[in-house]
């Protein structure tokens, strides 16, 4: 959400935790975001692209996937059903919390999935095979252009 100063003009992007509280403005205007003309705001694409999660080891044995399958995710967070060969929640689970930084272009070493080597974000499915006699599988993920 955005508002517009009213006695500068000067715009400001707001988050749901600053609704209601007052902002100050560079201006010095003290405005309350209730009160405030607040509007939408589309946020251009900076990375168009694809995040594209490979099946790169399974240890026990998984009933979805296979080495190689893929789960691909058109502007970053769009589950591509033609693209993707197949989607467990487990996987899901595992990657929601790095997607949106990987599309963005955030190094995976800075969210420690990567070593030096590659540059290659991993993340683990949740399921703890040696108690559930399921498997675990190993996912690379990657933007792609």
């Amino acid at each position: 959400m955005a508002f517009e100063c009213p006695q500068c003009g000067k715009q400001y992007d707001i988050t749901l935790f600053q609704y209601g509280k007052t902002i100050r403005c560079d201006c010095g205007a003290e405005v309350d975001a209730r009160k405030a003309q607040v509007r939408s705001v589309r946020l251009p694409r900076k990375y168009p692209g694809q995040i594209v999660i490979t099946v790169e080891s399974i240890r026990g044995t998984c009933p979805v996937y296979s080495v190689g399958n893929r789960i691909v995710l058109d502007e970053g967070y769009r589950i591509n059903v033609k693209e993707s060969e197949a989607i467990c929640m487990h996987s899901l689970a595992s990657v929601m919390p790095y997607y949106v930084a990987l599309y963005h272009g955030v190094d995976p070493q800075e969210l420690s999935l990567a070593g030096p080597e590659d540059g290659v974000a991993r993340v683990q499915c949740l399921d703890p095979c040696e108690m559930t006699g399921g498997g675990t599988v190993v996912f690379a993920i990657e933007r792609r252009s």
